[in-house]
């Protein structure tokens, strides 16, 4: 107890003291109350979305670099095969056709994404305490920030480079 100066007139504590304050500021650690093999099973689940999620990116990366090698390949012909009018009209088609794919595929594979890190927001929710903080160290918002710029940047490239391919199919065709 503290007398009038605020001075700690306890004799019989030590180290005990300190460490009941450091329990209030350190949240209880809730173990997962989950049976040994429901939890293998949702590692399981766990393991397969954070892979889907990798998949899905990748594909997306190779979504991007694929339409831009189309784009350029379909400048090459245009530059180094001689055709008429309609040759260069359905060129530029089949680039404005092969960029809308693409973005319609890059969102589609977000979408997935989405949906396999609410699979992972739902199994949070069973484990333990600890694995909750953990997966919080980045929020949620900011991921989602991340990713969409990410997306955006990759639609971005796309459009861009698709424009500047017709442009250039165009001037060719002159």
């Amino acid at each position: 107890m503290a007398d009038e100066n605020g001075k700690n007139n306890d004799k019989g504590k030590g180290k005990g003291e300190g460490e009941d304050q450091d329990a209030e500021r350190e949240p209880e650690i809730q173990p997962s109350t989950l049976d040994d093999a429901t939890h293998r099973e949702l590692g399981l689940i766990y393991d397969d979305a954070t892979r889907t999620i990798l998949y899905a990116k990748g594909i997306q990366w190779k979504s991007v670099a694929s339409t831009l090698v189309i784009y350029v390949a379909g400048v090459w012909l245009a530059k180094f095969v001689p055709a008429d009018e309609l040759y260069f009209k359905m060129l530029r088609l089949g680039l404005i056709f092969t960029g809308m794919v693409s973005v319609f595929l890059l969102i589609l594979f977000q979408i997935w994404q989405h949906n396999e890190g609410r699979k992972i927001s739902a199994i949070e929710e069973k484990y333990s305490s600890v694995f909750r903080a953990i997966r919080q160290v980045k929020s949620t918002r900011e991921a989602n920030f991340h990713r969409y710029i990410i997306l955006l940047f990759m639609v971005g490239i796309i459009t861009l480079s698709g424009i500047l391919a017709i442009i250039t199919l165009t001037e060719l065709g002159r």
